[in-house]
């Protein structure tokens, strides 16, 4: 299969307002500048993609309340209560993401959090819950399994 040609950046910012009309309505814009290239696409589409391509953090119950913790990434939280742990986490994240704009990119060991950042800066917090929340394993209770109490006999 041949390459195709993309047109230069040049001529799309000639043709900007029609290239976003034409990326609002799902059609492909891709252009090239320099030896990288680029697209045009709705950000509704992107989150979407990113959404299910970027994998949920794990969810774990455990006796004392709620760990919430993303692997290969330096985010975690914990709480009493499920949402408890999901807010703490949510606001550890979009720390990170800010931290990750302003200095962890360049970094070797932060470059594969790319697809990561542009989730969690085109998400809002309803949309990180749910994402959050496809982590969940075992019975969606709000609530850790409670401890097991030891009953003392009476005399």
């Amino acid at each position: 299969m041949s390459e195709r040609e993309l047109p230069n950046s040049t001529s799309v910012r000639a043709s900007w307002s029609a290239s976003l009309d034409l990326a609002a309505e799902g059609r492909p814009v891709a252009f090239r500048r320099d030896a990288d290239d680029f697209v045009l696409v709705p950000a509704d589409l992107l989150r979407d993609v990113l959404g299910r391509a970027v994998p949920p953090p794990e969810v774990i119950a455990e006796s004392d309340g709620w760990s919430v913790l993303l692997h290969r990434h330096p985010v975690a939280a914990d709480g009493a209560t499920l949402d408890d742990a999901i807010d703490d986490f949510l606001s550890a994240l979009r720390d990170y993401a800010t931290d990750w704009d302003a200095r962890l990119h360049a970094a070797p060991d932060h470059r594969s959090a790319a697809a990561l950042v542009q989730h969690v800066i085109l998400s809002d917090d309803d949309a990180l819950r749910a994402w959050v929340r496809t982590g969940v394993t075992g019975p969606a209770a709000s609530e850790p399994p409670a401890a097991t109490a030891t009953a003392t006999p009476s005399a």
